[in-house]
């Protein structure tokens, strides 16, 4: 398994985080330019009222698709944070020896893996939960867990980490 031992936690999910960004950005756009070509058309008299309540409707019909598309923005946001956070952590034990971290591994068909964490006592899959966890994701830590074991032949201990513990 190559890897970059240089690479800082979260990164994987900065790049997917960027790139959802950069398009709510672009839609910002279209839709503010949409608005002045509306409001030109309006001014000068070229657009009908059922025109004008078209694109209005066309646009609240969109809103819950842009609302959601920016909430799971907004998730990415804070996984990266608590990935970032709980690497930092982890990279204390980079100086001690036989102790070896690693950060956003990616794992064909899975997505990536948080951080891989190798040391006298054992394998450790660390999967990073900014607030809390669904039952699937344990699930997805446990099949990450037994693809690396099937990889490298030895067990891998899957855990999940909260960065910020919700509820009680």
């Amino acid at each position: 398994m190559a890897y970059d031992v240089d690479k800082a936690p979260a990164e994987w999910v900065m790049h997917r985080s960027n790139r959802r960004e950069a398009t709510i950005w672009l839609i910002g756009a279209g839709f503010i330019l949409g608005s002045g070509v509306m409001l030109a058309f309006a001014v000068g008299h070229r657009l009908s009222i059922a025109g004008a309540a078209a694109l209005v409707a066309l646009a609240l019909a969109l809103r819950p698709y842009a609302d959601h598309y920016a909430d799971l923005h907004v998730k990415l946001l804070r996984g990266a944070a608590a990935e970032r956070d709980v690497g930092e952590t982890l990279n204390a034990l980079r100086p001690t020896p036989g102790w070896v971290v690693m950060h956003d591994i990616e794992q064909a068909g899975e997505g990536n893996i948080d951080h891989l964490v190798n040391g006298p006592t054992g394998v450790f899959l660390i999967e990073t939960k900014a607030r809390r966890y669904a039952n699937a994701q344990l699930t997805k830590a446990k099949r990450q867990a037994a693809k690396l074991h099937d990889e490298l032949g030895v067990f891998v201990q899957p855990v999940i980490c909260l960065h910020t513990r919700e509820g009680k």
